[in-house]
């Protein structure tokens, strides 16, 4: 009997219906506290990606928040630098504070992103400008560590205030832009179940960041879970079984459903009944694959592209918007000098006896297959040489763009027919194919380029605007030796710019062998 009872609850747990109307239910209270509570004082920022789900992008803000429940599991408290989020503290004071939204599941009050993560955040936030200005201790700037008392014990806030400050000194010294904050961020914490607004003046002498937890506790007394749900403009109701952090692990519930389209489609989503759900959700997210078809062009204009390690480097991402988008454009995107384009595709089971960059146009755009990081190491590390290689040498600036895999298949058919006998140039093998649209810039693209970015910034020291044989004897008379830290500082440099591209843990363990080794200069 309770094998029965674990199948139809995990059957409720997956029901898209009960997910979408849980969401909805949950949602409604976001809207409540920010406007009922804060009458629209504070923009509502989603924590990524869960928060998303709770957030109208019609009525939220834009800005990029990514707190990580993980940084505040029990002894597992960190200050990450790779999702350090200064960005955001400046986001905050200059709008006066926000509502960070997020849901936790079955059995927790609030997700620990929120409760410990965020708190930490604060906290090192404040304690690193301390350290950098000076600050004299009994001057009036808050460094205190804010918990919600229900939800974090004493013992555990004790534990992790004993790492504060080291967290604090380590970002002071790193290479991250510290935010010049005029006053200390400090947080306050709402649920389903607080009874009350907490009092922000009008004028506080701190950056308030509003931790709400959009999701009920169920088999709490304090929370009232929503059973039933009015479809559409109807009076008619139905029942559902309410799922708390309903907006989690979308992949395996949302039949490729996402947040924006759900906003966007809200109306027709929440009328539909039970059974004609799912048939609606499929038409949805097709019609949207249709209509987001890439677009004729087939290489990168350049104009989005963003150079790295700064504006007038030869090297250059077009991979999507930088959260924090530089004033300067890239030197080669405004200039009549052509550049390279490199499109990049994960690829497994390539040819063994092919090089993995190839030629697809006139020496002008190339493809090169990138091998799965944590099933094939070797070939991974032969893509990173290979790129790393080709762009120390090439006599103009190289683009890197996230490609598909036709493009590897068209460049492998392009060598496969080049004459043997070594009478074709590499920029012009074999005859030329029709190249694919690009794709819209995306998540996977970002997570799949930028450990070749970091590989790229940290094995070629000159990738400012210099001839080839000139950067050749620079780099033979100024070869460095890489350490973990050298490699951490120019990877938080790059995840500072896109977040959501921080690579996997195994691609950056194929990274620090690959620069920690000769091979990148051999």
């Amino acid at each position: 009997m309770s094998d029965l009872r674990a199948v139809k609850r995990y059957a409720a747990q997956h029901d898209l219906f009960n997910r979408l109307h849980s969401i909805s239910a949950d949602e409604r209270f976001v809207r409540d506290v920010a406007q009922d509570w804060f009458q629209g004082r504070f923009e509502v920022v989603p924590n990524q990606r869960c928060g998303n789900w709770y957030c109208d992008p019609s009525t939220s803000s834009k800005a990029y928040a990514y707190f990580k429940s993980t940084d505040g599991h029990m002894t597992q408290w960190d200050f990450n630098l790779r999702r350090s989020n200064l960005n955001l503290a400046k986001y905050a004071e200059d709008h006066g504070g926000l509502i960070l939204v997020d849901s936790t599941r079955r059995g927790k009050r609030m997700p620990d992103g929120l409760s410990k993560t965020v708190p930490i955040w604060c906290c090192v936030i404040n304690l690193a400008i301390e350290l950098r200005r000076n600050i004299p201790l009994d001057e009036d700037w808050d460094t205190e560590l804010y918990l919600p008392p229900k939800v974090v014990s004493p013992s555990e806030k004790s534990q992790i205030e004993e790492r504060l400050d080291e967290w604090a000194e380590t970002l002071e010294s790193s290479s991250l832009p510290l935010p010049n904050l005029a006053k200390p961020l400090r947080p306050f914490f709402i649920h389903p179940s607080t009874s009350t607004s907490p009092h922000i003046p009008a004028n506080p002498p701190y950056t308030p960041i509003i931790c709400l937890s959009a999701s009920r506790w169920v088999n709490h007394p304090d929370d009232q879970i929503p059973s039933v749900t009015r479809l559409g403009d109807s009076s008619m109701t139905v029942g559902f079984d309410y799922v708390p952090g309903a907006g989690d692990d979308d992949e395996l519930w949302a039949r490729g459903l996402t947040p924006r389209l759900f906003h966007s489609h809200k109306t027709e989503l929440l009328q539909a009944e039970r059974d004609d759900l799912p048939s609606l959700v499929d038409e949805i997210v097709l019609s949207n694959s249709m209509s987001k078809l890439p677009s004729p062009s087939t290489s990168t204009s350049g104009e989005n592209a963003i150079g790295i390690p700064s504006s007038s480097s030869r090297v250059a991402l077009d991979i999507g918007s930088p959260i924090m988008p530089s004033a300067t454009p890239w030197l080669y995107s405004n200039s009549d000098a052509r550049y390279i384009v490199i499109r990049v595709v994960e690829y497994e089971k390539y040819p063994r006896d092919i090089p993995r960059l190839l030629n697809l146009k006139k020496g002008e755009v190339w493809v090169l297959a990138v091998a799965n990081s944590k099933t094939e190491g070797k070939a991974y590390e032969s893509s990173l040489k290979e790129l790393v290689e080709f762009v120390r040498s090439a006599d103009r600036a190289v683009v890197l763009v996230h490609g598909s895999s036709n493009d590897v298949e068209s460049g492998i058919m392009i060598r496969q027919q080049s004459p043997r006998d070594g009478t074709s140039s590499s920029g012009d093998q074999g005859r030329e194919v029709t190249l694919d649209a690009l794709p819209e810039p995306s998540v996977e693209g970002r997570k799949l380029i930028l450990p070749l970015a970091l590989a790229l910034i940290c094995s070629i020291e000159n990738l400012d605007d210099k001839q080839p044989e000139q950067r050749e004897s620079e780099d033979a008379s100024q070869e460095r030796t890489m350490s973990k830290t050298d490699i951490a500082t120019k990877l938080h440099g790059l995840v500072s710019l896109w977040p959501d591209g921080n690579p996997p843990r195994a691609s950056l363990k194929r990274i620090n062998e690959f620069l920690m080794s000769g091979d990148r200069r051999d």
